[in-house]
C-alpha cells in the first residue's frame, strides 16, 4: 500500500530538516490559576500537546513529522516500530500510517500486557498489524535484531519497510522534533510576556525532554527543563538524552551541545513500576482533574503531575512559573481505570 494522496511538507525553520505537516501546530498554552495555586506554584501553564491533532494527539506527533519525512523520502511504503504494548508513539504512528496510506506493523513488548484495551484497540482500529516480543529493555539489541528479521520478511514480499526506534535509529529525528518544538514554545513565551522558571515533562525514551533541553538552550532561554522519568533511573536516562542530543547536533549543523548539568530528571515518581499506577499518580490525576479540568493518565503524565505536585509543596518548584508539558497518553486513563475505584483510593 502506498501513500494515497499529497502529503504537505516543508523544510522546519530552526532544524533545518524536513518535516510532513500532518500534526495540528501550535498548540495552546493555558494558564491554570487554580492547579498553580493548589501546587504552591506563582502561575501554571499548560503546553496541551493532547490537542496536537489525529489519533488523539500527543507529545509524539512532532516527532512522527520528521520520522516520516525520512521514510516517505527512502521511498517506503509501510513503517515498522517497537515499544511497549501501550506505547503513544505506537498508537500515534499507526494513526499516522492509516492518514497517509501507509502499511503499519508493531513489534511490541508483551510486559505490559496484551489485553484489547487502551492503545492496543487504537493500534486495531487504525490497521495495524501486532506482534510480541518477551524481551523488557528497550535498548536491548536483540530487538533490533528482530525488527530487521521482520522488515526482511516484507521485503521479501515485495514491500518497502522502513524501521523506526525511538531508542536507536529514530532518536536524533526525535530529538529534533522537540527542538522544533522548543522554538514554538518560545513563540509562546513572547506571547505572554516573560520566560516561565521551568517546564515540567515526563520522560519515557527522554527524547521529548531533550530535544526540548537542547532547544531551549540553542535559543538562549532561560526556562529550565525538569524531567520526570516514568520508566528508567536517573543516571542511565540522563547520560542517553546528553549522549543523543550532542548526536542529533551534528545531524543539525549546531554548535550548541547539551551537558549533564543543563536539565534536572526526577527519578522518585516511578512508583511500583513502568506502566504501573501509584496512589501519588492517581491522586494527581484527580487533582489536575477537578482544578483544571485536564484528562492526564496515571502512568505518564499522572507521575509527571505528582512530580510538580510534589515539588511545588517546598522542592524546586516552590514558588516558580512552571509550564506542565500535558503529552497526551488519554487511552492510558481508561486502561486503568480500576485503579481509580473510590474504595481503593488511599
Amino acid at each position: 500500500m502506498s501513500s494515497t494522496h499529497p502529503v504537505p511538507a516543508s523544510i522546519d525553520t530552526i532544524t533545518g530538516q524536513k518535516r510532513l505537516e500532518l500534526a495540528h501546530f501550535p498548540t495552546p498554552l493555558e494558564a491554570a490559576p487554580r492547579l498553580a495555586a493548589h501546587a504552591g506554584l506563582a502561575e501554571l501553564f499548560i503546553k496541551r500537546e493532547d490537542m496536537s491533532g489525529y489519533a488523539l494527539g500527543g507529545n509524539k506527533l512532532r516527532q512522527i513529522d520528521f520520522i516520516l519525512a525520512e521514510a516517505l523520502d527512502q521511498g517506503a511504503d509501510m513503517v515498522i516500530t517497537t515499544a511497549g504494548s501501550q506505547s503513544n508513539f505506537c498508537r500515534s504512528l499507526a494513526g499516522a500510517a492509516a492518514k497517509l496510506g501507509l502499511g503499519c506493523h508493531l513489534h511490541l513488548r508483551a510486559k505490559m500486557g496484551t489485553d484489547h484495551v487502551g492503545n492496543l484497540l487504537l493500534d486495531d482500529i487504525f490497521g495495524a498489524k501486532v506482534t510480541f516480543t518477551e524481551k523488557t529493555d528497550p535498548w536491548d539489541p536483540a530487538i533490533r535484531a528482530e525488527l530487521d528479521e521482520i522488515g526482511q520478511s516484507y521485503e521479501a514480499a515485495g514491500r518497502k519497510p522502513y524501521i523506526a526506534q525511538l531508542t536507536g535509529s529514530s532518536a536524533t529525528l526525535g530529538i529534533a522534533g522537540w527542538v522544533s518544538g522548543a522554538a514554538e514554545l518560545m513563540d509562546d513565551f513572547r506571547k505572554i510576556g516573560r520566560q516561565p522558571d521551568a517546564i515540567v515533562v515526563v520522560c519515557g525514551s527522554g527524547l521529548t525532554a531533550g530535544g526540548l533541553a537542547l532547544g531551549l538552550k540553542h535559543l538562549g532561554a532561560t526556562t529550565r527543563v525538569v524531567g520526570v522519568s516514568a520508566q528508567q533511573p536517573e543516571a542511565r536516562l540522563r547520560q542517553w538524552i546528553v549522549e543523543t542530543a550532542n548526536a542529533a547536533t551534528t545531524e543539525l549543523g549546531f554548535a550548541t551541545r547539551l551537558a549533564p548539568n543543563d536539565f534536572d530528571i526526577l527519578d522518585d515518581k516511578i512508583g511500583p513500576g513502568y506502566g504501573i499506577p501509584s496512589p501519588a499518580s492517581i491522586e494527581a490525576v484527580r487533582q489536575a482533574g477537578r482544578l483544571a479540568g485536564l484528562v492526564l493518565d496515571p502512568v505518564y503524565t499522572g507521575k509527571g503531575m505528582a512530580a510538580l505536585l510534589a515539588e511545588g509543596d517546598g522542592g524546586m518548584l516552590t514558588g516558580k512559573s512552571v509550564v506542565f508539558l500535558h503529552s497526551g497518553g488519554t487511552p492510558g486513563l481508561f486502561t486503568h481505570a480500576a485503579a481509580f475505584d473510590t474504595d481503593a483510593r488511599p
